[in-house]
Order: structure tokens, then C-alpha cells, then sequence
């Protein structure tokens, strides 16, 4: 809706109900500006927290699917791609160079697992919230090579990690 009256006062600066001051513009109430955001930041918090955790898997990877429904937890995460094993998105050693050996322990991988291990151990000591578990989860493409997947759990194994958790993808229903 305009008011023809109220922008004449404003552009010919007629004296009018302002008594011959000047017109100035409406500031907005910073209060109600706050208030607005902090509404607006709770709910958004509110709708971000979820007891599960999300899974992010990498981006060249095709993940199984299955019909699980056991929400994932906070563990030790290997990434297995077409050309690296990676724990907690750090680089160990090639899939080329495991396949190459008959022997079932990784030794790059098993350097890794023990010093988390013992740094995990190492910090148990000095705070009752941590321990170690030896909960792992591996994320796979479904094409791996089950050669692959039994040296990695078998080294995986060898260093105390034996709850194993293979990261899927929910099936629709």
C-alpha cells in the first residue's frame, strides 16, 4: 500500500505534520531481530541432533546395501578404495601392494592400529569417559576382493580390534 501524501512531503520537503524536520527512516527493533535468530538457531539445533551417527562414506565408493537396523557408533573407520587402504581418512598402503603378498597381516596397517591402540590405552589411564574397545569399522566398496577383506580383518584382529562393523547402505523399504 502507498501513501502519495507522505512521499510528496518527502521529496518537495514541505513543512507537514513534521513541524518542518526532516522525515527519518524507521529503524527495526534490534531486540526483536535477536529474538527472531535465537528461535531460529534452537530449532535448527534441535533438528540437527540425532542419537544416531551419520556415516559419511567416500565419494568413489559403492557401499552394500542391507537391511540392518543397528544404528552405527563412534569407531576407528578403515576406508578400503580401488587403489588405497586408509585409516581415519589416512593413507597406509596400496591395495596393490597387500594383494602382491601371501602374507595375511598388513604390516602398514598393523603399525596403525597399534600405536591408536596404545594411544588410546594411554589416554584410558588418565580419563574414565575412554576406553579401548577395539571396536573397528571397515568401509568397502561391495566389489572387494574377499582375499582383501580377510587380511585386513585378520590384521585388524591381531592388534585387539575384533568387533568389526562393515559400513551399508539402508535398503529402501
Amino acid at each position: 500500500m502507498s501513501f502519495p501524501a507522505m512521499k510528496s512531503h518527502l521529496k518537495k520537503g514541505r513543512k507537514g505534520h513534521s513541524g518542518g524536520r526532516e522525515i527519518k527512516a524507521l529503524k527495526p527493533q534490534i531486540t526483536s531481530v535477536v529474538d527472531i535468530m535465537t528461535c531460529l538457531l534452537i530449532y535448527l539445533l534441535q533438528s540437527f541432533s540425532t542419537d544416531e551417527q551419520v556415516v559419511t562414506p567416500s565419494k568413489n565408493l559403492e557401499l552394500p546395501i542391507s537391511t540392518a537396523q543397528k544404528p552405527p557408533h563412534m569407531t576407528v573407520v578403515l576406508t578400503v578404495t580401488d587403489e588405497y587402504i586408509m585409516a581415519e581418512n589416512e593413507r597406509v598402503t596400496t591395495v596393490d601392494k597387500v594383494l602382491a603378498t601371501d602374507d595375511m597381516t598388513i604390516p602398514e596397517l598393523d603399525s596403525w592400529l597399534s600405536d591408536r591402540r596404545d594411544r588410546t590405552l594411554h589416554i584410558a589411564k588418565y580419563s574414565s569417559s575412554t576406553k579401548f574397545t577395539g571396536d573397528i569399522t571397515i568401509q568397502a566398496d561391495k566389489k572387494i576382493r574377499f582375499r582383501l577383506l580377510k587380511k585386513i580383518m585378520y590384521t585388524c584382529g591381531q592388534e585387539g580390534y575384533n568387533n568389526f562393523s562393515l559400513a551399508v547402505q539402508k535398503k529402501d523399504t
